[in-house]
């Protein structure tokens, strides 16, 4: 990678999306160039770029869906795998620019995402959870875990949004059954024993 691309990647991960989009652009990555128009609310310049690729870049393909998708236009089929590869990079991406109304559209097309990927709604609850959306995280596990009954990273993240909305009684219940499915999860383990330590505590403090 040259020194003009590590300081785009730099510029992009500071949200200096105007500064990385004109290294983008001269060293013709079209797909990131795309993407900083996107954060940029530039949809039509997003567009053009990567139309430039599309047949050639998985991620430009993707990016000219998700122009239709956050305009809720479902009339192009994403795949399994920029599914997978894609989902939760963009709804985090949306959440975290506060771009909240796309990210609401691409939530709305969580059935739509299902069809391509199944476990698009455990990627959608996982970028809820990583932004502070609790309650819908949760209610997202929940679908996934109705396709996957034996998932423990879903049951995992069910268990961290019930401790964080106060219900431990239900988090211990999610966590013991996610150790039941694996023993030694180690993430499950040490969330485990700060649950019980919560518990403790809470049950030592005096009314």
């Amino acid at each position: 990678m040259t020194e003009f691309l590590k300081q785009a990647k730099e510029y992009f991960y500071n949200k200096e999306y105007n500064k990385a989009l004109e290294i983008f652009i001269k060293k013709d990555n079209y797909y990131e160039a795309g993407l900083c128009c996107l954060l940029l609310k530039d949809e039509a310049n997003a567009k053009k770029y990567w139309d430039k690729n599309k047949k050639g870049c998985l991620g430009c393909s993707w990016g000219l869906a998700v122009l239709k998708l956050i305009n809720l236009k479902l009339d192009t089929k994403t795949t399994f795998f920029q599914t997978r590869a894609f989902l939760e990079v963009y709804l985090n991406l949306f959440l975290e620019n506060n771009l909240i109304e796309w990210a609401q559209n691409m939530v709305s097309c969580c059935d739509f995402f299902y069809t391509a990927n199944p476990e698009s709604y455990k990627f959608i609850a996982r970028a809820l959870f990583a932004n502070g959306y609790f309650d819908l995280a949760a209610k997202f596990c929940k679908k996934s875990l109705q396709i996957f009954y034996c998932d423990p990273e879903a049951l995992l993240i069910l268990a961290q949004c019930q401790y964080l909305l106060g219900d431990l009684g239900n988090s211990l219940d999610s966590i013991n059954r996610t150790l039941n499915m694996v023993d030694d999860y180690f993430p499950a383990k040490l969330f485990k024993k700060i649950l019980l330590q919560e518990i403790e505590k809470r049950r030592k403090k005096p009314n």
